[in-house]
């Protein structure tokens, strides 16, 4: 499988309580958060995600272009990237979302068409040769077509798994933005996540596999 580069601000977890066995259905919110910032230079784009069987992730990239709306897309697209690298094929998942181009985008990969992606999106390989981020996503739903779904709701904030992904995606935007250090957002998300799911803030024990790490993976 190519390397790829994980994202300067990023965590990922998963709560104890909620463990269940591989192959079983879980359901999996991705939200982006991408706003203004006035005094930094680089526009945050924080991203989470949050699933019924306690995996979470939260994190952030940055850009140096021009505040713009597709850029909570983007954010968005971030977080179904690394949900989909945790989950898949691990589970059979169904992921929520509120965003109608999302939703698309995965039944479009389902069938196989990989050339579906947000609005200016740059498939090309990068300088060292590495895939992007969304094409290795593509493939990976497309090879197992039979352990995702998606299901488009009206807000992120009617589901409980909507509105912790929200919050972990604005912890991660805050974190980029040097407003909350990574041990306060570490904190923060793990509130966050337990208190959507209902359980206590207990995390399973990592087993110490460290991830390989590439470059130029967007």
């Amino acid at each position: 499988m190519p390397l790829f580069k994980r994202d300067k601000i990023m965590r990922e977890e998963q709560l104890r309580n909620l463990v269940v066995d591989h192959g079983s259905a879980i359901e999996v919110a991705t939200v982006g958060c991408y706003q203004k910032h006035l005094t930094a230079r680089a526009h945050p784009r924080g991203w989470g995600y949050l699933a019924s069987n306690g995996h979470y992730g939260f994190g952030a990239t940055t850009t140096q272009i021009c505040f713009d709306g597709p850029g909570e897309l983007a954010a968005e697209a971030r977080a179904l990237f690394w949900a989909i690298r945790k989950l898949v094929p691990l589970y059979r998942i169904t992921l929520l979302t509120d965003y109608p181009q999302i939703a698309n985008m995965v039944e479009a990969w389902r069938s196989g068409d990989h050339s579906a992606m947000p609005p200016g999106y740059d498939m090309t390989p990068g300088k060292s040769g590495y895939e992007r981020k969304l094409v290795l996503a593509a493939r990976k739903v497309h090879e197992h077509t039979d352990s995702v779904a998606v299901r488009l709701v009206d807000d992120y904030a009617d589901t409980a798994l909507g509105r912790g992904a929200n919050e972990l995606s604005i912890i991660g935007w805050k974190c980029s933005a040097r407003e909350i250090t990574k041990s306060e957002a570490e904190v923060q998300a793990l509130t966050a996540a337990s208190a959507a799911l209902g359980v206590e803030p207990v995390l399973v024990t990592r087993d110490g596999q460290v991830d390989n790490a590439g470059e130029d993976n967007e």
